[in-house]
């Protein structure tokens, strides 16, 4: 299949294998951003809940 490649089908796997990496690269860097600002929410909430004052349940209220 690869025998009967010339210059300009190498030229495109290679120009498509960069475009691919750097798609990937550019998830990756997202996603890695997404879960950082996930775990920074997760940690103020923490700390506002630790920082309240408990809370009585009410034991007349119906559950």
């Amino acid at each position: 299949m690869f025998d009967s490649w010339g210059a300009t089908e190498w030229f495109i796997l290679v120009i498509d294998l960069v475009a691919l990496a750097i798609v990937v690269e550019f998830l990756r860097r997202k996603i890695k951003h997404k879960l950082d600002e996930v775990e920074v929410r997760q940690a103020f909430h923490l700390q506002q809940r630790r920082a309240a004052p408990p809370t009585t349940i009410d034991e007349t209220s119906d559950e």
